[in-house]
């Protein structure tokens, strides 16, 4: 009967210990499902209830047979309770989103900031008031909101895509608090605690609901660049007061670097279907989507090519640029929304059947 006991004992911790590995990095790595992630983290409850039902039935069996003493029971019970708290808050505790308590500076105020080393910025300008994002500090806390005339806003950063998205953040469900569930293929999976579903980063799409989140224009540019265009901007910086900051950005710099790096062939999670042969996989591409059909513009093709135009179903687009900036505008002279800098390996993972510019 001790054997049972212990084989049912070591089943339980297994099954604990992969449900960890699952809402974590390490799944990735091992290539585990997206749909797997996902499901888990939609049944989740389920999964907690059964897992304390069979402690409750280790702890009646133990009881009985005296097959443990109470220190080791106990330790059990705290290991099981420890895999609950990292499978729900260890990426939010890594990475806090400052969704709700982002703190904004002077351009003046926030130049000191801005490493040389990672100068890149995304500028938004929404109601006439413009925002810059440094990308250095968006690689931690993956969101950073702010509101303007009574609506929510947010920048959401994935620095395995190398992909910035501004959304509204009421996507029809009410208030959201967006926070970092995971990531699958590359790319970050937010959850929004308030409305019990989660969102895939490049999408920007509910994937329990048919709800879709508004998003609005960002422009890629550098930070001298932009601090000269927009001197009276609002400047967003992370504290980076967290002892586990400084661990992160230390951790991630060299992966991030090597993902980064055009000539190196391998992203950091090995989940991706590079199939695709008509742009190098780690080409930074501005992406555009209009929800049918998407399009991957090369940035050489787009700094060459100043007031090219081109349809994508029913939208007539121009590319805008000054041989540097990069922006896609329709017809009206608008600024759309493109996913700026996203990596052409990453883009076709989700949008395989995408056109493409070069």
């Amino acid at each position: 009967m001790k054997t049972i006991f212990n084989l049912y004992a070591l089943t339980l911790a297994v099954f604990a210990i992969s449900c960890v590995v699952l809402m974590t990095e390490p799944g990735q790595v091992i290539g585990v499902p997206r749909d797997w992630l996902l499901g888990y983290f939609c049944y989740m409850p389920l999964f907690w209830a059964g897992q304390i039902v069979a402690l409750i039935i280790l702890w009646i069996a133990n009881i009985r047979g005296k097959f443990w003493n109470s220190l080791w029971m106990c330790l059990a019970s705290i290991g099981i309770g420890v895999t609950f708290w990292a499978q729900s808050y260890a990426m939010p505790t890594a990475f806090p989103t400052e969704q709700l308590n982002a703190k904004y500076y002077s351009v003046e105020d926030a130049n000191m900031f801005i490493p040389e080393e990672d100068s890149r910025v995304y500028v938004t300008e929404i109601n006439g008031e413009i925002r810059i994002f440094p990308r250095y500090h968006l690689q931690v806390p993956h969101v950073a909101g702010w509101e303007s005339e009574g609506t929510g806003y947010a920048i959401t950063y994935c620095g395995l895509s190398n992909l910035p998205m501004v959304v509204e953040t009421d996507y029809g469900l009410g208030t959201s608090d967006l926070q970092v569930l995971g990531q699958a293929h590359n790319n970050l999976i937010f959850k929004d605690v308030n409305n019990g579903t989660a969102i895939q980063q490049i999408t920007m799409q509910s994937e329990f609901t048919e709800h879709t989140t508004t998003v609005h224009p960002n422009t890629q540019m550098d930070w001298e660049k932009a601090k000269t265009m927009y001197p009276d901007a609002k400047v967003y910086i992370y504290g980076m007061e967290r002892l586990i900051d400084s661990i992160l950005l230390g951790l991630f710099e060299k992966p991030l670097q090597d993902q980064r790096d055009i000539d190196n062939p391998n992203f950091m999670f090995d989940t991706l279907n590079l199939a695709d042969s008509r742009l190098n996989p780690k080409l930074e591409v501005i992406g555009y989507d209009n929800g049918t059909q998407q399009i991957a513009i090369a940035p050489d093709f787009a700094r060459a090519n100043d007031g090219f135009v081109f349809e994508l179903n029913d939208d007539v687009l121009q590319i805008s640029t000054d041989g540097d900036v990069i922006r896609l505008v329709n017809t009206m002279g608008e600024q759309v929304a493109t996913h700026n800098g996203v990596h052409f390996g990453i883009w076709t993972q989700f949008f395989p059947n995408t056109e493409v510019l070069k």
